[in-house]
Order: C-alpha cells, then structure tokens, then sequence
C-alpha cells in the first residue's frame, strides 16, 4: 500500500463551493428549467455531474438565440458563473425576463469592484491574467474600455506611458509572478495604485505544493485539463523538481509508473470537488509499492472504520457508560445488544444508500461493492444476535429494540401513501429535511439508555434522562461533523441534512447549545443526585469533542477513515472514562 499525504487545502475553494451549494439547491427544488451562463466552474466532471441534474451550461456565443425557442422565460433560473461576466452580459440577461442567481466568487467581485471604482475616476486597469479566462474577459467589462491584460514580464516594456494606471490580478495567478511584475509597473509607473488580488486561499494552496514536495517522491495534481489555477498548481510542482503527475480523474491514474514512488503528495485545483479527490486517493492507497507499504496496524485500524465495526464498538462503549451513568450493573449482554443494533443497522442502511457513498466515501463503496454478501451475512446474523439477547433481557426490552429495528430498516424504503404524488416531497423518512441526525441520535439513545433500565429495573429512572441527553448529544454532534463533510455528497444526491437546511452557522448555534446545556447538566447531576458521580468526569468526553471538532474546522483531520476514528474514538473514549471511574 502507497503511503499517500493529502494536501491540507486541496479541492474547492470558498468560491466554487459557494457556486455549487446555489447551484445544487436551484436542482434541489426543481421550479423549473436552470441554466449557467458558460461553465460554472472549469471541471468536466462536475459539469457532467451537473448536467445529470438537469443544469445545461449556455453557449455564451448563441445563448440569446438559444433563448428566443424557450417558453415559459419566468420560469427559468440563470446562474451566473464563479468567475463572473461583464456588466453589460449580466444586463442583457436581465432584459429577457428570467430569475438570476448571482454565483460570481465574491473575491472576484471584489476585484471587480475595485476596477469599476477606478474606471469611473479615468484609471486604465491592467489585469495580471491569462487573456482568454472567463474571469479576466467578466474583469475587462469594468474597465470602460480602458483595460489591458499582460500575462508576461516581457511585456511591460511595450506598455504606453499611461497617465493614470491601476495594476490587478486575475485571483488565481502565482502570487510571487504577479509581485514581480507589480515591482517593474511601480518603477515605471511611481503613482500606479496596485492591488494583489490573488486569492489567499490560492496563494496557500501554492505555498503548500512547494512544502508538500519537500515530503513526497512525487506529486499528483487533480483537476480540469482547462483550468488554470491547477495547471499552475502542476507547474510549481514540477519547478521543484519532483515528478509531477496532472490528472482529472482517477482513470488517469499510471499505477505501474506509481508503484515506484513509496510516498505519493496530492493537492488539487480550486475547481475539483472532494469526492474526486478521495477516489484519486483511494486508488492510490491500492498501488502496491515495494519501498513503502502501510503498516499492519494501519490497515487493520482502517478495516475497523470501512466495516462500521469501529462505530459498534463506539455504540458499546456509549452502552457501558450510560449503564453505569444511571448506577446500573455493567452487564455485558446489554452493551452486546448496542454493538450488534448499531452494525447491524448502519451496513443494512448502507447497502440501501448506496448513491452518497460515491461521493462521501469511495473506499467504503468499493469495499461494499467487493464483500458485499459478505457484510450482508454479517449484518443479518448481528441483528439476530442483538434481537435474542434483548429476548433474554425480558419482553420490553425486546419489543423496544424491535420497534427500533423496524423504524431503521424502512428509514431509506418508501412508505408514504402520497409517494406518488410529484407535489409531494418526501417518500422516504429519509427525505424529511434534517431526518437523519435526529433519528441517528434517538435510535442510539435509545438503544444505549433506556433499553438498560428496562432490562434491569423494568422502569425508567431519574438518571435516565441524564443518560439519554449525554448519548444523545454525543451522538447528534458526531452526525453533524459528518453532515458537515458530506456537505457536497448530499447536495448532489438530493439529502437534505441539518446543515444543508438550516446552514452550518445556525448548525453549529444548535451544536453548540446543546453542548452548553449537556456541560450543566452533567456538572450538577453528581452534585445534585440525579445521576453517578461518574457525570462529573464524563465533561472530559465533551472536551474531546470540542477538540475534534477543532480540529476537522482547522482541516488537521481530512476526510478519510482517520477522521472516522478520531470521531468515533469520543465514545471510546467515553467508555474508557467509565471504566477506569468503575475500577478506581
């Protein structure tokens, strides 16, 4: 197995992510036909993802032809692209009459704000870009007939003595061409105002290939063969020396010429969604390297997370700790019940749920694809054995956790009678916006808190709902990091998660209110009697998640199967906590 370093700001940046998530919710509501005014974005592969939604790119030399066969104009949605259009194609547009949904970065929008500014107090504008980008042909729309485009050093010399000169920068150039250039236009130009807006997020992910290189035995650069901010990124790769590999796809992909390199970096263009990043990865994670291969454990750590077993265990160590929580015995066969439930659940749900899978974990597809009936067979003969245990532990306990079952296994089935209906939207449970963190986080709640009670004491206690808030909290922010960085899976397959639907701001308000609330609650139920002192010691589990949320926020854990274990390690965590409280 190749040992791959992925680059930390890899993929899209703030713009194009903007751009997609306005472009894939216009799908997502379907009021009519949407169109984008050229390429939104320079990746063919998001562009034939797009036009399986039913987003057509117009022809930006027919597209008023194009428009004239149309009925319906106020029906049809327009979204301008990411890198913008000049003023007076954006007019022309307005004048049929059709909706437009403005998706130019606001970064370039800045740049073209400060060319309009300038333009209207005589400044002629010279825009450090590639001539024929679509950014740089929306920038000279501002310039009022003043604007001029360089793309070379040798080109300075040639420029007429301007009177009053602005110097820009098309926001994904090379920062340290673009500041060498600025310097020549300040000595010939001394009272030229200069602006570097090249776009931070492109500038790091620059520096960051020239890093990574120093690291790797070679590079692989993912996206667009049209894009320019990768092909530079590809050209400052190979300026450092290293073999340098620039790929769309993973098809693309020399393996043999690959197995000889132990270390392999990857970063990719602003353009390049993440999902394709991570098939790229997982591809070359599979290459099979005589000077580097992963260790024992490492593979082993990551059959744990692929398989869901890591997320079992998870659920019986959340098991543990809600039983003694509420000051029951730890008995075995209960945190058994939780293990078999969560696998059982999750790889039956995940066979039916194949389409996000794609795009938010591609090694897990594969190895499904692979040891499909293998996990089926695992899946079944594990909910059998959490059914017979809860059997054991007495009829309540059984009928609940069967009742449980029931509602899991028809989550991702259609069942509502006006399924039929175009007008009405949900099918499935799983369509009801923001469906599946709250029933991920009740079904584990219930599964880990009040099935123990039930066993035992053939009732509820008051520490049951001390326990239920901690599982269910614990397990309503592991599903929200997640909804998090499936973000862009969802979008396409049409999930309407907690963040998609409320936003990742209000999202992390209600995280971190729950957090709050969970904090004082657990720091007076020892105090007050309502549950275990073992409440008190359980605040370093929510510490543990504010920590890996941090970390996911600062891009430290990726997306891969390490930020599953970091993860799903808080409920082990929480389980080791208890432990050493039941032995000390």
């Amino acid at each position: 197995m190749a040992r791959v370093k992925l680059a930390k700001n890899a993929g899209f940046c703030m713009g194009v992510r903007r751009a997609m998530d306005m472009t894939l919710e216009a799908a997502m509501r379907k009021e009519g036909p949407i169109y984008t005014y050229g390429p939104l974005i320079h990746n063919p592969q998001v562009l034939e993802l797009l036009g399986d939604k039913g987003v057509r790119a117009l022809n930006e030399e027919n597209w008023e032809r194009d428009f004239k066969k149309l009925g319906g104009k106020d029906s049809i949605t327009v979204i301008i692209r990411a890198h913008g259009i000049t003023p007076e194609e954006r007019q022309r547009i307005k004048d049929l009459g059709v909706r437009i949904l403005n998706a130019t970065c606001p970064h370039v929008g800045k740049v073209q704000g400060i060319i309009k500014r300038h333009a209207q107090q005589g400044y002629t504008t010279l825009i450090w870009g590639e001539r024929d980008h679509a950014e740089v042909i929306g920038l000279l729309g501002y310039t009022r007939g003043k604007g001029v485009v360089v793309d070379s050093l040798e080109e300075l010399e040639f420029l007429p003595r301007y009177e009053k000169v602005c110097l820009v920068a098309q926001t994904t150039q090379d920062r340290n061409r673009f500041e060498e250039f600025a310097r020549g236009i300040q000595k010939k130009y001394p009272e030229a105002k200069i602006f570097n807006t090249i776009c931070e997020s492109t500038y790091r992910r620059q520096q960051e290939v020239i890093a990574l290189a120093q690291k790797v035995d070679a590079m692989v650069v993912v996206g667009g063969k049209e894009s320019g901010n990768t092909r530079r990124l590809a050209k400052i790769s190979e300026e450092t020396g290293i073999p340098t590999f620039h790929i769309e796809t993973e098809k693309d992909l020399n393996l043999k010429t690959l197995s000889s390199y132990p270390v392999i970096g990857i970063t990719a263009g602003a353009s390049t969604p993440t999902w394709l990043i991570a098939h790229v990865a997982e591809r070359i994670k599979a290459v099979g390297s005589t000077k580097g291969r992963g260790p024992f454990g490492a593979q082993i750590a990551r059959l744990l997370a692929i398989s869901y077993l890591l997320l079992a265990l998870g659920a019986g160590s959340l098991a543990y700790t809600s039983i003694l929580l509420q000051g029951l015995s730890p008995k075995m066969s209960l945190v058994l019940i939780s293990f078999f439930y969560v696998f059982s659940i999750h790889v039956l749900n995940r066979l039916m749920d194949k389409a996000s899978e794609k795009y938010n974990q591609p090694g897990r597809m594969e190895f499904y694809e692979r040891y499909g009936s293998w996990m089926i067979l695992a899946a079944i003969l594990s909910a059998g054995a959490t059914l017979t245990l809860a059997w054991r532990e007495g009829i309540y306990p059984f009928l609940l956790l069967l009742a449980i079952f029931g509602l899991g296994l028809v989550y991702n089935l259609s069942i509502f009678p006006f399924a039929r209906d175009r007008k009405f939207r949900y099918r499935r449970m799983r369509d009801i916006p923001g469906s599946k963190t709250i029933f991920v986080a009740l079904a584990w709640g219930t599964v880990t808190s009040i099935l123990p009670p039930l066993a035992q004491e053939n009732r509820l206690l008051p520490a049951t709902a001390v326990a239920l808030l901690f599982t269910g909290t614990m397990v309503f922010v592991r599903s929200t990091v997640y909804d998090f960085k499936d973000i862009q899976g969802d979008l396409i397959v049409g999930k309407e998660t907690l963040p998609i639907v409320l936003g990742r701001r209000n999202t992390e308000i209600l995280v971190a209110i729950l957090l709050i609330c969970l904090t004082g609650v657990l720091a007076l139920a020892s105090l007050f009697g309502w549950a275990s002192s073992l409440s008190s010691y359980l605040l370093l589990s929510l510490g543990y998640m504010v920590g890996y949320y941090w970390l996911y926020r600062q891009k430290f854990l990726g997306g891969g199967f390490f930020f599953e274990g970091v993860v799903e390690g808080s409920f082990i965590f929480a389980g080791t906590i208890a432990f050493i409280w039941n032995f000390s």
